[in-house]
């Protein structure tokens, strides 16, 4: 079991920068929508859930961590990227996962806040990017076996890094000549 706890401002903002990169792929919805896939109670294995990680009191589960990594080789896969071994894309997706969680703690306790008509503004951003309204973009996250709560609450997350790493960040980069 791992646990985090960022002892300063300067490693959560190291973590920050490394991570942007995963906040710049954005988001991109199938063109077609596969159901979503079977359950453990379908094909009869039962797997147990445990905590892999701990960030600040905030456990991480390995299912959460297999639901992440299902997503990304998905996107991968609609994107034609290459995926590195699975051993090497769970520690990746963990070390990820990780990070974004001791920012968003940072950025609590900064006191960053993401109104709700920001949550409703970047849903219809993606819905817009996809070429598809409202309606359909939901409709397609409920095939996916998205909830919209969880959507919803990811995009939240996603607005928070990127106003924490504005105010945070971003004023600190000196790029010189």
């Amino acid at each position: 079991m791992t646990i985090f706890r960022p002892t300063s401002v300067l490693v959560a903002l190291l973590a920050l920068v490394v991570s942007v990169s995963a906040l710049a792929q954005g988001l991109r919805l199938s063109p077609r929508s596969a159901p979503p896939p079977p359950s453990s109670a379908d094909t009869g294995i039962r797997q147990s859930d445990f905590i892999v990680a701990i960030v600040n009191s905030e456990p991480i589960t390995n299912r959460e961590v297999a639901l992440e990594v299902q997503r990304v080789s998905e996107q991968a896969l609609l994107q034609r990227h290459t995926l590195p071994s699975p051993d090497e894309l769970n520690r990746q997706v963990l070390e990820r996962m990780i990070n974004e969680r001791a920012q968003l703690h940072l950025a609590r306790e900064a006191g960053v806040r993401v109104e709700e008509s920001s949550v409703d503004q970047a849903e219809q951003s993606v819905a817009a990017q996809n070429q598809i309204d409202l309606a359909e973009l939901r409709r397609r996250l409920a095939l996916d076996g998205i909830d919209q709560k969880r959507f919803r609450k990811q995009l939240r997350d996603q607005l928070t890094l990127q106003r924490l790493r504005e105010r945070d960040v971003e004023p600190r980069v000196q790029v010189s000549d």
